[in-house]
């Protein structure tokens, strides 16, 4: 027995009590129903022996436990551990993530401006372009006025 001694005495003597009970009761039985019931040093034996087939059994199932709830409380610590690496990591990708993002909005910016640029070129080519139709349309008056007097 996994007991402390004072324990197992204290076990002993309820063991003792219950067997003496037992004999009390067949006394009882006896009285009301005529009937003798012996209890013997066996039938005592016997009822240690079920008890320590009881108790192995209860034992092996709360050590059984045991082990279960350390597995459980090793995969917390290891899964713990786990979120804590993955913490690290996770601040070593948002520095990552800032610099990242610091370099996309100078990149917007620069678009931005040279946006502005194309723009602003855009514009005076659509001038210049609106110039050169205009011009265009005069060297066809011109030319056609230059025919008519060709002719």
């Amino acid at each position: 027995m996994d007991a402390k001694k004072e324990v197992r005495v204290q076990l002993e003597k309820h063991m003792g009590k219950c067997h003496d009970l037992v004999t009390e009761v067949c006394e009882i039985y006896f009285q009301r129903m005529r009937r003798r019931v012996f209890v013997t040093p066996k039938s005592y034996l016997s009822f240690i022996d079920l008890y320590k087939d009881v108790y192995k059994k209860k034992y092996d199932a709360i050590d059984v436990e045991d082990q279960n709830i350390k597995l459980g409380l090793e995969k917390l610590f290891e899964a713990a551990q786990g979120v804590e690496e993955l913490k690290i990591d996770l601040k070593k990708e948002e520095v990552k993530l800032k610099e990242t993002q610091e370099k996309v909005d100078k990149l917007i910016k620069e678009l931005e401006v040279e946006n502005a640029k194309a723009k602003q070129t855009g514009e005076q080519v659509a001038i210049v372009a609106t110039n050169c139709k205009a011009q265009a349309a005069q060297i066809d008056q011109e030319r056609e006025s230059a025919n008519k007097d060709l002719q």
